[in-house]
């Protein structure tokens, strides 16, 4: 058996660099933790017409909201003219978002650093907008944002644009790591990745004390701590270094 110590890292099916190429799997092995990836949700886009009709009118808006990726590749598969937006503002959670923004939308992000849906509301309430803000959301999303922007006096248009399901694979993708290593650290990324696995857990009755848990953000801590699970470790932004950071804290 490998010596060095084993991580189950379970992310969305379509995040950058699945595999040695991950960022955050490069990051643990710099701290001598081997990880092993499992996509562990997938997404399907829904009402994109929708979506479509919004982007043509950017008139009617001052900017964008992009709370994931995937609300950024649907903005990319509905937009007709991104130039059109180029000049609006655009509200971003994470640096992997940011960055989408920038590479396949041309748009420049702001409010990165905030790191999570409450966050990121408290600085938009301190900008000046004029109109209504577009944002595009997942099913499982919480009302955080537009509840508190409503509620700053912030007109929000939101709109659905991917579902989130979970991996019907899942089992056969991990089952087979738990046999073959000794597994140390279970590292969530996301609430619906905590909502697809512990049950999962339950049902093949994997023992999960002496894990050490871990959570990307205050989000998917919370998703944790309904399964009546308190992570050992909850990062302090949700990048690779501070998850790591977090992780090798607790060593």
């Amino acid at each position: 058996m490998n010596e060095s110590r084993h991580a189950i890292l379970f992310k969305a099916s379509d995040d950058e660099g699945l595999g040695e190429r991950d960022p955050y799997a490069r990051q643990l092995e710099s701290i001598g933790i081997h990880s092993h990836i499992l996509p562990v949700v997938q997404f399907e886009f829904v009402n994109l017409d929708e979506l479509n009709t919004r982007l043509d009118h950017p008139d009617l808006y001052s900017g964008i909201i992009f709370s994931s990726p995937r609300c950024v590749e649907a903005v990319k598969m509905s937009i007709n003219d991104a130039s059109l937006w180029t000049n609006h503002r655009a509200f971003v959670v994470g640096e992997k978002t940011a960055k989408d923004v920038y590479v396949q939308l041309g748009m420049i992000p702001e409010g990165q650093a905030s790191g999570n849906g409450k966050d990121l509301s408290k600085f938009i309430l301190e900008q000046d907008i004029t109109k209504p803000l577009l944002l595009p959301v997942g099913n499982l999303s919480t009302d955080t944002i537009v509840t508190a922007l409503r509620a700053g006096g912030l007109k929000v248009d939101q709109l659905v644009v991917y579902n989130t399901i979970t991996n019907p694979k899942l089992e056969m993708l991990f089952r087979p790591i738990f046999d073959e290593f000794e597994v140390s650290f279970l590292l969530y990324f996301s609430p619906s990745g905590v909502d697809s696995t512990i049950p999962l857990f339950e049902k093949l009755k994997i023992d999960l004390n002496g894990l050490k848990i871990g959570a990307i953000g205050k989000t998917t801590e919370e998703a944790l701590i309904r399964h009546s699970i308190q992570p050992a470790f909850v990062a302090e932004k949700p990048n690779p270094a501070c998850y790591a950071k977090a992780l090798q804290e607790i060593l």
